[in-house]
């Protein structure tokens, strides 16, 4: 990848000194020589930028955690020229863009920004590696939160949300796409019927994902936590018993929570059912009410910034290759707010 060049009458001398510290801290662990007062780049940036920053960040994480490109390869060309950072790069950089289409994404790249793709291929091609680095995307998510620090925090939120696949009017009469994977369901939160998939999404307490899990539209929000904790158990044994999860009604039930406790060691902390609506809220359901604000946040952006509500893609794998890639970006968001002392969360300014 061609990086881009600034030159000094572009840039004032402060910016372009903030710009030059920003750099090099790129893919670094947050810590201690983060600035305090927030700097203000994001607001400069052009979609130049932003590709060669994720890029950065990318690539150093795949580097670390893979070594070589041999490590995804099934062809006898172990060192494309099109490298696998640069798949991911533009595959991240179209979700933050807020692309709906990966393939018009690719086409927008290719006319506009071939300059730093030399060596993109073709759209086809470029789909199945996508689709093949599934894998890494989801390995650099947990990489970067390693960066951001968030498995030194022990409390959780925990929601769901629903993706439709296809209008409720629409189903008897269309060839009904993700058939025996997709089902009818119910959002409480909209109060409305969907015909989709359920994603079950564990925040730290700042609303950054933490772990995610993909089921049938039908199924309980109670369920999907259950499924989800023990994946999360399977890629880390001792997690589950360091954390407590906050929780709205979907989660509440003293025997639920003592088969969480029992099968996980997780303490649920669910917002409560009985409370007189004259009196005012307990000091228990107000905490929870606050913890929960923070997830609904963390929808909030998925549906307006990263269209996540819905999906274009006709096949499971497809689908679970967006949604990883929509994660994975929405980390990296995170991770390079926090690198300029930025709140996390304000997503949509990265992309101008």
């Amino acid at each position: 990848m061609c990086f881009v060049k600034y030159s000094p009458v572009e840039i004032k001398a402060e910016v372009k000194e903030e710009r030059a510290k920003f750099y090099e801290r790129l893919g670094e662990a947050i810590g201690i020589g983060q600035p305090i007062e927030p700097v203000e780049l994001k607001e400069n940036w052009s979609i130049k930028e932003v590709l060669t920053i994720v890029y950065i960040v990318v690539d150093d994480a795949y580097k670390k955690l893979f070594g070589s490109q041999s490590y995804f390869r099934t062809s006898p060309n172990n060192e494309p020229k099109f490298t696998d950072s640069e798949v991911i790069t533009i595959a991240i950089v179209g979700e933050l863009a807020g692309a709906k289409s990966r393939n018009g994404w690719h086409e927008q790249v290719r006319k506009n920004h071939r300059e730093l793709f030399p060596d993109l291929c073709d759209r086809s091609r470029y789909e199945r590696r996508v689709k093949r680095l599934t894998r890494a995307m989801e390995q650099i998510r947990q990489h970067l939160l390693f960066l951001m620090n968030v498995d030194l925090s022990r409390l959780r939120v925990v929601d769901s949300f629903p993706v439709s696949v296809c209008h409720l009017r629409r189903v008897n009469a269309s060839t009904q796409p993700f058939d025996y994977y997709a089902s009818f369901g119910y959002c409480a939160a909209k109060k409305e019927h969907f015909y989709g998939f359920k994603v079950h999404l564990i925040t730290d307490t700042n609303g950054i994902p933490v772990g995610y899990l993909l089921s049938a539209g039908h199924v309980h929000d109670s369920k999907g936590l259950a499924f989800l904790l023990q994946d999360m158990a399977q890629l880390d044994k001792f997690l589950p018993h360091l954390i407590s999860i906050f929780g709205d009604k979907g989660y509440v039930g003293k025997d639920y929570a003592l088969k969480l406790y029992q099968w996980f060691g997780v303490e649920m902390l669910a917002l409560s059912r009985e409370y007189d609506k004259d009196l005012p809220l307990s000091a228990y359901n107000e905490l929870v009410g606050k913890a929960r604000k923070i997830i609904e946040s963390t929808i909030s952006v998925f549906s307006r910034t990263f269209n996540a509500e819905s999906t274009l893609a006709r096949s499971v794998s497809g689908f679970i290759t967006n949604l990883v890639a929509k994660i994975t970006a929405f980390n990296l968001a995170n991770y390079l707010n926090m690198l300029l002392a930025q709140p996390v969360l304000h997503i949509s300014s990265i992309v101008n």
